[in-house]
């Protein structure tokens, strides 16, 4: 099985947000910035994990094998504890009613034979794709749910990635990657299995200067420009 890292260099991993900098936040390969704390639904699932020398005491490193094409490693500390509703397992308990209803205002589209949500209802681009940005800015309210624009797995949940705030990447069947980034709260955590209109975060502006998300959608890799999804 090929390997890949999900913190791979800024030029090849996340784009740069108009609102927030000019140029791609520096990530250094195998080691994320170490991660500040953030609202969490539930704890960081903590398996297969290992200490790592370079980071802050308390760091973890993540690493998940079920990935087509390899293992993705991502740094992760403890969140506090919440006082949110888990099941048996541990997940946070979803409200597929309230998520169904959202969705109906969001768009889609159909790109490389995936049929893509668009992660926000109502959507405004504000910041076009281009191959510096890697993904587009959309303009929307703060607290805003933030869905899941297919189903796939939880590979990043955190801020540990400066210039990003809080940031979610998912992992899509085909080789396929979404990423979610300046969430006010990330709703789900590492590990989980989420399906395509779930509600993964909240609109926000973390280290961005007004409520923004920046959506990037890759495939094996390589970015893919998103924009139709917004436009219909």
């Amino acid at each position: 099985m090929k390997k890949i890292l999900l913190l791979l260099s800024a030029t090849s991993i996340l784009g740069a947000c108009s609102f927030t900098r000019a140029t791609p936040a520096p990530i250094v390969n195998g080691t994320a910035p170490p991660v500040t704390q953030q609202p969490v639904a539930a704890p960081v699932s903590s398996a297969v994990a290992t200490t790592a020398d370079a980071t802050a005491p308390g760091t973890k490193i993540q690493k998940v094998d079920e990935d087509d094409d390899g293992t993705v490693v991502s740094n992760t500390a403890p969140p506090p504890k919440t006082k949110n509703k888990t099941t048996a397992s541990g997940s946070v308990s979803a409200k597929p009613a309230a998520a169904t209803a959202a969705t109906a205002a969001a768009g889609s589209a159909t790109l490389g034979g995936v049929n893509w949500l668009a992660p926000i209802a109502d959507g405004k681009i504000v910041q076009a794709y281009s191959a510096t940005t890697k993904g587009v800015d959309v303009a929307g309210r703060e607290g805003q749910a933030v869905f899941a624009s297919a189903a796939g797995k939880v590979v990043y949940s955190g801020n540990g990635l400066k210039g990003y705030g809080n940031l979610i990447i998912l992992k899509h069947p085909d080789n396929y990657l979404t990423a979610y980034s300046h969430n006010k709260v990330n709703l789900v955590k590492e590990g989980d299995t989420v399906k395509r209109g779930q509600k993964i975060a909240e609109l926000g502006k973390t280290e961005s200067d007004k409520p923004i998300l920046h959506f990037e959608l890759r495939k094996s890799g390589k970015p893919v420009n998103p924009t139709p999804i917004f436009n219909n």
